[in-house]
């Protein structure tokens, strides 16, 4: 991720969707939501707190501090995955 490191934080503001997708990944266990970032740029994926989400659906617009972190998915780890710290809706 061109030198972000394990353990920056970022503020992320997007437009969720795909809302159809969003679930408790089989391999960490973690919720996950798709966001448009950079105006739709650039899709992401964020492991969120499922209990932050509820009520957020397709369109609802959030803010969020998101810090990079490494998973492990089938005993490979790697970074560049978002988790976030906060997240609330904007207006």
């Amino acid at each position: 991720m061109g030198g972000i490191k394990v353990g920056d934080q970022f503020r992320v503001t997007g437009e969720l969707f795909m809302s159809d997708l969003w679930m408790s990944s089989p391999a960490t266990g973690e919720y996950f939501v798709l966001l448009k970032a950079q105006d739709g740029a650039d899709d992401l994926m964020a492991f969120v707190r499922e209990s932050d989400a509820v009520g957020w659906q397709d369109g609802t617009k959030i803010e969020m501090i998101a810090t990079n972190v490494e998973v492990t998915f089938n005993g490979e780890t790697t970074d560049g995955w978002l988790r976030a710290q906060s997240a609330k809706t904007i207006s």
